[in-house]
């Protein structure tokens, strides 16, 4: 075989292989896709990060790298990864109203946004939902780890706390 046949020939399995790797790459869910649906119930995680807010039970939460699909893109790993932690869990009876009422927080009435999907179905029905930068602040001061933001919303009705934090570690 001359050389231009085998240089065609490397060409065109290079080619496959390219276009052969990037359907099998986009074929499935990826890890982040994985995780952002995996609900998750173990309050271990939750108590050590919120553990200033009570004690929580019945959690239903997510973890997940937010921007995985992006850096699944670049060249190079970023390695500033920012993890979404949003969920919902249960304080004992009374302690959000309490909470709630503590004027230095300044509550205001307020809602959730970007619920993910599979989470939607373990908050309460019909939350009257309040929030407060302040108590925001409280409950991420103490994660010296690295949380990097976040927003928490009280129910005072059914004692609910939701979430929605990220964690660049």
């Amino acid at each position: 075989m001359s050389r231009r046949a085998w240089l065609t020939l490397g060409i065109g399995a290079g080619a496959a292989v390219a276009v052969g790797g990037g359907v099998y790459a986009c074929s499935g869910p990826t890890p982040a896709q994985r995780d952002a649906e995996r609900v998750r119930t173990d309050v271990a995680p939750l108590r050590k990060r919120f553990g200033e807010a009570g004690r929580l039970s019945d959690p239903h939460w997510l973890a997940y790298d937010r921007d995985e699909a992006e850096r699944s893109r670049e060249l190079l790993p970023n390695p500033d990864a920012r993890y979404r932690v949003v969920g919902v869990a249960r304080l004992p009876a009374g302690t959000v109203a309490s909470v709630v009422a503590t004027p230095s927080y300044a509550f205001a009435p307020a809602s959730p946004d970007d619920v993910p999907d599979v989470l939607a179905e373990f908050l309460p029905g019909k939350p009257r939902w309040m929030s407060s930068t302040a108590y925001d602040r409280h409950l991420l001061a103490p994660a010296a780890e690295g949380l990097s933001g976040g927003r928490f919303f009280l129910d005072p009705s059914t004692d609910s706390l939701y979430f929605d934090t990220v964690n660049p570690t």
